[in-house]
């Protein structure tokens, strides 16, 4: 495949995510737990569980759903690009992070802690 060929499809394929991602983070129950610091966003373009104190098995359940729906993305993306999952899910956990709301909380590496967006 042309590098031409591979960039169009990587854009395309992102653009394709970004737009299903929206989707996902449409959940109301999603949101206000961001907005609440109970999940955030992670640099392996997953939610994870910041407060399990607070989180109910409902939501638990919600964000198992969206990172399974986030995981069948990152694959079909990764077919098309020929880009392993994991470099594809980076990738969009930079724009998950990048587009996180001040006083969202964010773990922008492996070793990082969670920390809320200003």
């Amino acid at each position: 495949m042309s590098m031409f060929k591979k960039i169009s499809t990587w854009f395309a394929a992102v653009f394709a995510a970004a737009t299903l991602m929206t989707a996902y983070a449409a959940d109301p129950v999603i949101e206000q737990a961001k907005a609440q610091g109970i999940i955030g966003e992670k640099f392996d373009g997953y939610l994870g569980i910041v407060d399990a104190g607070k989180a109910s098995a409902d939501l638990q359940r919600r964000v198992e759903e969206t990172n399974a729906g986030r995981l069948k993305v990152y694959s079909d993306i990764s077919k098309k690009t020929g880009d392993s999952v994991q470099v594809v899910a980076a990738a969009m956990a930079e724009k998950n992070i990048a587009r996180a709301e001040p006083g969202e909380v964010v773990k922008p590496g492996a070793s990082d802690p969670w920390t809320k967006k200003p």
